[in-house]
C-alpha cells in the first residue's frame, strides 16, 4: 500500500479527506494524520508516508515551508497540496520548489485518486497492491454484447445469471472509449492500467435506482450496463456522472476519452445498442459525452462476430482462420462505405479495431510487444508508406499471424517461473540505486502489470517490498558485521541519501542503523 500523511489544521477537512475515498481500494492507506506543519514534519521519520497530502495556509510551519523541508530531507516523499482560489500564486510557487501536484477546492474526488495516482509508480502500486484482476460474469457479459440473445428463454437465463432475480424497466449501455496514442507501445500498458482505474471510480461513483455491470470489450472499451427499476429513469438520467470523468481526465491525465449512451428497452437489445455505440465512437469520437437515446439507426457498419472470432483465434493459434475472418471483415465493411473517402475511414477504423483487439490479448498475456515484433515496433512507422487497402489489409494479417506464431514457439511460462527469476534479478542487482520495476521486466521481457501480479501471487509480497527486504537485510548484516561507516553502508545497498536509508531501516527493523551497530 502506499502511504498518505494528511496535514491540515481544521478537524473538518481531515475527517473529510479520510472518509471521502475509499483509500484502500486504490492502494492507499492513511498512516497518519497531523495538524500543522510542525506536527507533520515530527512525524516524518516514525511513518515514512510516501505522499505527504498538505493545505498551505495553517500555523506555526504552513504548507510551504513543510513541502520546502520533506523535499529536501526526505526525496522520495511526494508532496500534493490541497489549496484555495486565493492561494493559487502559492502553488504556482510550491511547483517550483518541487511540490508534485496541486488541488484546487473545490474539488472532485476524482481528480484527488488521479492526482495521486499519477504520482511515481503509484499507478502500479495500485494496480499490484488492490484492485481485482477481472471484474465478476466478464465472459457472461461479454456473450451478450458479441453474441446476442436466442429466445426468450435464454433472456430469462441471462437476466437472472447477470442481475440475479428480478425485472428492469430496460437498460442503457456505456461506452467508454480512451483516445490514447496506439502508436506508443510504452504507454499502452500504462493506457490499460489509468482505463481500470477509471472503470473503479465510475463503478464508485454510479448511484441509479437500478444495477450496475461494468467490464471491458475484446478493444478494452469499458462497458457500462444499467438495469433500471423504472422506465421514467432511463430517459431522465443525466449523465453527469460521466461528464465529470471526462473533465477530469482530460484536465490531470491530459488525454480525452469519449462516452457514448445507447438505450435498450429489452435485454436481448443490448448487442444491438453495443453495436451502435460502437460504431458511433468509431466515426464521431470526440472527446465528449454522446447521447443516442433518441437516435434509432447505428450510424456505421461495425463486425461484432469478426471481433470475437479473432480473439478466440488467438487463443486457439488459428492463422488460418484469422486470415479469412480479416478478409471477411475487410470486404464487407468496404461495402458498407462505398465512396472513395469512406473507403479511407473504413479501412483506418479495421486497423484501429484490429490493433486494439490485437494489443490487448498481448498485454493481457503478459507479453512485450517489442519481443514478438522487434525493439522499436512502432504500428504507425509500420503502416506509413503501405499503398492501398490490399497492403494495409495484408499487414494487419501478418501481425496477427506473427503473434500467433510467438505463442507457438514460446515455452509457456508458468508465474512461479517468472517470480523466481524477478527474485534472482533483485538479489543481483539491489545495490543499484536505480532498479526499478521497469528494469526487471524489461530483463525478463513481460510487462509490468503481469510482473507485478505474478510475483505478489507468488511471494505474496510486492516487487518493491522484495526490494526493500533484500536491501535491509544486506545493511544489517553489514552494519552488525563489520566496522564500515554508515554512508558507505547505505551506498551499498542501494541508497544515495544516508539520512533516507537511516528512516527506512529504522521502519524496517524498529531500531535506528546506529543502535545496531558493530561496537
Amino acid at each position: 500500500m502506499n502511504k498518505i500523511m494528511i496535514v491540515d489544521d481544521m478537524p473538518i477537512f481531515l475527517e473529510y479527506l479520510r472518509g471521502c475515498i475509499d483509500w484502500n481500494a486504490y492502494g492507499f492507506e492513511i498512516c497518519c494524520e497531523a495538524h500543522d506543519g510542525r506536527e507533520a514534519l515530527q512525524k516524518m521519520d516514525e511513518y515514512l508516508p510516501d505522499v505527504v497530502l498538505t493545505d498551505i495556509t495553517m500555523p506555526y510551519l504552513n504548507g510551504l515551508e513543510l513541502s520546502e523541508k520533506i523535499i529536501k530531507d526526505y526525496p522520495d516523499t511526494a508532496v500534493v497540496l490541497i489549496t484555495g482560489n486565493n492561494e493559487f500564486e502559492y502553488a504556482r510557487k510550491a511547483v517550483k520548489i518541487g511540490v508534485c501536484d496541486y488541488i484546487v477546492k473545490p474539488f472532485e474526488k476524482e481528480e484527488l485518486i488521479l492526482s495521486l495516482l499519477k504520482l511515481q509508480d503509484n499507478i502500479g502500486k495500485a494496480i499490484e497492491n488492490s484492485l481485482r484482476d477481472d471484474y465478476v460474469l466478464t465472459d457472461e457479459l461479454k456473450a451478450l454484447i458479441y453474441a446476442g440473445i436466442s429466445d426468450v428463454e435464454h433472456s430469462n437465463e441471462i437476466e437472472e445469471k447477470i442481475f440475479g432475480w428480478g425485472s428492469g424497466a430496460g437498460y442503457l449501455l456505456g461506452l467508454v472509449k480512451f483516445d490514447g496514442d496506439i502508436n506508443n507501445n510504452s504507454s499502452r500498458e500504462e493506457l490499460m492500467n489509468w482505463e481500470r482505474l477509471i472503470a473503479k471510480m465510475l463503478e464508485d461513483k454510479l448511484d441509479i435506482d437500478g444495477e450496475v455491470k461494468i467490464f471491458n470489450d475484446f478493444e478494452n472499451n469499458i462497458i457500462i450496463l444499467m438495469r433500471f427499476n423504472r422506465a421514467l429513469d432511463i430517459s431522465s438520467f443525466k449523465g453527469y456522472e460521466f461528464t465529470d470523468i471526462i473533465d477530469v481526465v482530460k484536465n490531470q491525465l491530459g488525454f480525452d476519452i469519449t462516452i457514448v449512451l445507447s438505450r435498450a428497452d429489452e435485454l436481448k437489445g443490448v448487442k444491438k445498442g453495443y453495436e451502435r455505440a460502437l460504431g458511433t465512437v468509431m466515426v464521431k469520437g470526440c472527446g465528449k459525452l454522446i447521447d443516442l437515446r433518441e437516435e434509432s439507426e447505428p450510424p456505421v457498419f461495425t463486425s461484432l462476430d469478426a471481433i470475437f472470432r479473432l480473439n478466440k483465434d488467438i487463443e486457439n493459434l488459428l492463422s488460418d482462420d484469422v486470415e479469412n475472418v480479416i478478409n471477411t471483415m475487410w470486404q464487407h465493411i468496404r461495402e458498407a462505405c462505398p465512396s472513395k473517402d469512406g473507403h479511407v475511414i473504413s479501412d483506418m477504423n479495421i486497423i484501429s479495431s484490429a490493433l486494439s483487439v490485437l494489443m490487448t490479448n498481448i498485454i493481457n498475456s503478459g507479453f512485450s510487444i517489442e519481443k514478438i515484433y522487434g525493439d522499436g515496433f512502432s504500428p504507425e512507422d509500420f503502416f506509413s508508406g503501405s499503398i492501398g487497402s490490399n497492403e494495409m489489409k495484408d499487414k494487419v494479417i501478418y501481425l496477427f499471424k506473427k503473434r500467433i506464431e510467438f505463442e507457438k514457439d514460446k515455452k509457456k511460462s508458468k508465474s512461479r517461473d517468472v517470480a523466481l527469476s524477478a527474485k534472482e534479478y533483485i538479489e543481483e542487482n539491489y545495490k543499484n540505486s536505480e532498479l526499478s520495476v521497469a528494469d526487471i521486466s524489461e530483463e525478463l521481457c513481460v510487462n509490468q502489470t503481469y510482473l507485478r501480479k505474478m510475483f505478489k501471487s507468488e511471494m505474496n509480497m510486492t516487487l518493491s517490498e522484495y526490494i526493500t527486504q533484500v536491501r535491509m537485510q544486506e545493511a544489517k548484516r553489514l552494519i552488525t558485521a563489520t566496522d564500515e561507516k554508515l554512508s558507505l553502508i547505505a551506498e551499498k545497498v542501494g541508497y544515495s541519501d544516508v539520512s533516507y536509508f537511516s528512516n527506512v531501516f529504522k521502519k524496517y527493523y524498529g531500531n535506528s542503523p546506529r543502535s545496531m551497530s558493530k561496537e
